[in-house]
C-alpha cells in the first residue's frame, strides 16, 4: 500500500505522540508529591484564667495593637511614631521581609515555562574575481534569530515544596519584624517612663534639698542660741549633704535615659534633652486591659510564631530533598 507521508511527517507524528504521552504521564504523577506534609502543632495550655482573672473581659485586637495609646500621653505617641519610622533595626527587619518576598516570587516563577531568545546581525564582504581580473566585493547582511522554551514538570512536588518553604520563610520574617516592633515599642515606652520617673525623683530631691537647707540654717541658729547641741547641727548637715549628693547621680541617669531614648527613635544622642526638658508626671496604664487566655497569649507572641514558621519551612525543605532522589521530566 502506497503512503504519501514522508520522513518529516512521520517525525512530526512521533513527536506529537511523545508529547501527548509525556503530558499524560505528568498528569498521572501530578499528585505523587513526596516528602512530609507539615502539621501545625497544638500546644497544651489552659483555655481560661483562674482566680481573679477568670471573669475579666480580654481587650480587643485594636486596643492591643496600639496599647501605648492607653497611656494617654501625646509625647509618647510621637516618640513611638518616630521609632517605627526611623529606627535602624526596624529598617533591617523590613529589608529582610522585602528580600523574602522577592525570593518567594522567584520560586513561584519556577512553575511557569522559561523562554530564551537570541538575535544577531552581521555584515560580510564576499570577494569575487571577474574575467577582467579586477577584484570585486559584495556586501551581504546576515541575520539570525533563535527561540527556545523549556518547562520542567513538577512530578514529585519539588517546586511545590520549594514554594511552601519560601512562603513559610516569608511568614517567619514577617513575624520577626513584628517581634522587633514589639520589643522596640516596649523599650521606648519603658525608657520614656523612666525619663519621667527620674525627672520626678529629681524634682523631689531638689525640694528636699531646699527644705533640709532651711532645717540646717535653723539648727545652726538654735545652736548659736544654745538651744541644741553641735551633734544636732552635724546630723542636719549630714542629711543635707546626703540629699545633695543624690542630685548629680539622678542627673546623670536622666541624661543616659534621654540618650537611649534618642537612639531608639533613630535620632542622635542629646537631641531630646531640650524637647523633654519640661518635667511631667510618668504615664500610668489602666489595670483593666486583659490580653486574653494563656492560649491567646501564646498565639500573639511573634517569636513563637516565627519559630513555628521556620519549622514549617524546614519541613518543606525535606520534601525538596526527597524529590531530588526521583527523576525529573522537562518539555
Amino acid at each position: 500500500m502506497h503512503s504519501d507521508r514522508g520522513p518529516a511527517d512521520v517525525f512530526v507524528r512521533l513527536t506529537k505522540t511523545s508529547l501527548r504521552a509525556a503530558l499524560l504521564v505528568a498528569l498521572a504523577l501530578a499528585g505523587c508529591a513526596v516528602g512530609p506534609d507539615y502539621q501545625s502543632p497544638t500546644p497544651a495550655a489552659p483555655d481560661a484564667w483562674t482566680a481573679a482573672n477568670a471573669s475579666a473581659e480580654p481587650a480587643s485586637t485594636e486596643t492591643l495593637a496600639a496599647w501605648w495609646r492607653s497611656l494617654n500621653d501625646p509625647t509618647l505617641d510621637a516618640l513611638i511614631d518616630a521609632a517605627v519610622r526611623d529606627n535602624r533595626t526596624v529598617r533591617q527587619a523590613l529589608a529582610r521581609v522585602t528580600e523574602s518576598r522577592a525570593r518567594r516570587g522567584a520560586t513561584r516563577a519556577a512553575f511557569l515555562p522559561s523562554i530564551n531568545g537570541s538575535a544577531g546581525a552581521s555584515r560580510s564582504d564576499v570577494g569575487t574575481r571577474s574575467t577582467s581580473s579586477i577584484g570585486q566585493f559584495d556586501e551581504r547582511d546576515l541575520y539570525d534569530a533563535g527561540l527556545d522554551s523549556i518547562w520542567e514538570l513538577d512530578l514529585f512536588g519539588a517546586q511545590r515544596h520549594t514554594f511552601e518553604a519560601a512562603t513559610a520563610q516569608l511568614q517567619a520574617t514577617e513575624a520577626e519584624l513584628r517581634d522587633v516592633l514589639l520589643t522596640l515599642l516596649g523599650d521606648v515606652a519603658l525608657t520614656y517612663t523612666n525619663v519621667r520617673t527620674t525627672q520626678m525623683r529629681l524634682t523631689f530631691a531638689e525640694r528636699n534639698l531646699r527644705a533640709q537647707e532651711e532645717v540646717l540654717q535653723i539648727t545652726e541658729w538654735r545652736a548659736q542660741a544654745g538651744l541644741v547641741s553641735v551633734l544636732d547641727v552635724e546630723q542636719a548637715r549630714a542629711s543635707f549633704e546626703q540629699t545633695r549628693a543624690q542630685i548629680p547621680s539622678l542627673e546623670s541617669a536622666l541624661t543616659q535615659q534621654l540618650n537611649r531614648l534618642a537612639v531608639l527613635t533613630g535620632q542622635p544622642p542629646g537631641i531630646l534633652t531640650g524637647q523633654l526638658a519640661d518635667r511631667k508626671p510618668a504615664p500610668s496604664a489602666s489595670l483593666e486591659n486583659v490580653v486574653g487566655t494563656p492560649m491567646d497569649v501564646l498565639r500573639r507572641r511573634p517569636d513563637i510564631r516565627a519559630a513555628e514558621r521556620r519549622i514549617a519551612a524546614q519541613t518543606a525543605q525535606v520534601g525538596v530533598a526527597t524529590a531530588a532522589f526521583y527523576p525529573s521530566l522537562s518539555l
